[in-house]
Parts: structure tokens; sequence; C-alpha cells
């Protein structure tokens, strides 16, 4: 089975999970972590032990790469080896989209992928110029 598990400094990763839940229903599959500022890197690494389970492969989304979030992410699936974690950073809403509509599609690898690619396409900016030329046709 694919799970994710989201984390991320202050609340955001239990945020960015209501967000998507309030587009895509109940969402069982994500966990979410939150980072206080009075939490050191050991204790994020407690967090994301107690939330892996034995039977499961798992994508762990982070909000920032190499901040304590990420670090202690890579950290678990350096000494776990045995297990199939993935560490990705970067997490936005369109993102954890992407990950609700291919978790059961994909593998937790070719999701990770995945989202490398569908990350160039998160940004988009609103371009003047093309609505008036369009409206030249």
């Amino acid at each position: 089975m694919n799970k994710v598990i989201l984390i991320a400094h202050g609340n955001l990763a239990k945020e960015m999970k209501n967000s998507a839940e309030m587009i895509f229903g109940e969402l069982s599959f994500i966990e979410s972590i939150s980072f206080l500022k009075e939490e050191g890197l050991e204790t994020i690494e407690n967090k994301i032990i107690e939330k892996i389970d034995e039977n499961s492969n798992y994508l762990i989304f982070c909000d920032l790469f190499c901040g304590t979030p990420y670090n202690a992410s890579c950290s678990i699936a350096l000494t776990r080896l045995d297990r199939n974690i993935e560490v990705v950073s970067g997490m936005s809403l369109p993102l954890v989209l992407e990950i609700a509509s291919q978790i059961n599609n994909m593998s937790i690898n070719k999701i990770s992928e995945y989202l490398k690619i569908a990350s160039k396409e998160v940004v988009q900016y609103f371009d003047k110029k093309k609505i008036y030329d369009e409206e030249d046709f």
C-alpha cells in the first residue's frame, strides 16, 4: 500500500492536507506532521517513525529542501533501506493534488519522478499581453 507523509514547518502540512481534502474528500492515505519551533531533528525523526507502518511504501513530501523536516526524512530513509521510502521537497497544494490523483496508479518511486516533471507546470503567471494578442484573432 502507498502512503504519504506531509511534513513542514509550522502547521503547513496539516493545512495542506485539509485543503486537499476540500477538493478530493477524505485522503486517509495521507498523514501530516507539524514541525514546531521548539522541536529539533530528533523530535521530527520520532514523529516520522511513529507514522510508518511495516506494510506500506512511503512518499515523504517536505516543504523545504535541506530544512529540518527534509533532513529528518532523509535520515529515516537512509536508516530504513529495507523499506521503500522516497523523500521529496517543494510541497505545494497543486503537487499534493497530483499525488492524490496518482497514488493508486503508480509506485512511490514513479510518483516521486512524476512530481519532478509536474512541478515545472505548477508555477504560472498571468500574462496580460497574451490575452491582448489572442483578442486580435
